[in-house]
């Protein structure tokens, strides 16, 4: 007789790498698409125009964004094309850090937008439920890829 295992088949750790480097870096390029969405058509996000200093802040956070969302995506290119022998240690716990980089502007962006700016313009649901999406799935992602490095 022969006893079959209960547990889920295992994904090998080189190919794994792979395939969380993809989904962060499309996360990346999301966040960016909307980013400069915001930065070049703010009536997409806020129905009313911004004035004052909401004008400095919506260009700061903006401009953040772009810039980590940007790091997120060649961060995570580098470890979607580097060899296998190279995607451990030191590098896999600096693409990690590199990304929590990018997920923690991420939050505070968004936060920024909804509170701060009052975001409610056509596009801003959107942004907001994609961030959400995005945000949990990449939390599962690399806390995944922690508990396996």
């Amino acid at each position: 007789m022969s006893t079959q295992s209960k547990t889920m088949p295992s994904i090998d750790l080189k190919v794994y790498v792979r395939v969380v480097a993809l989904v962060f870096s499309i996360s990346a390029t999301t966040a960016f698409v909307f980013a400069l969405l915001r930065l070049l058509y703010p009536e997409f996000f806020y129905l009313d125009p911004i004035a004052g200093s909401d004008i400095g802040i919506h260009y700061f956070i903006s401009g953040m964004m772009i810039v980590t969302s940007g790091i997120g995506f060649l961060n995570s290119c580098v470890v979607m094309h580097r060899s296998a022998m190279q995607n451990a240690g030191r590098n896999i716990t600096t693409w990690l850090l590199l990304d929590s980089l990018f997920e923690t502007s991420r939050v505070i962006y968004v936060f920024v937008c909804e509170i701060v700016l009052k975001g409610k313009g056509p596009v801003q649901l959107y942004e907001l439920l994609v961030s959400a999406a995005q945000y949990l799935l990449d939390s599962f992602l690399y806390c995944q890829m922690i508990l396996r490095h």
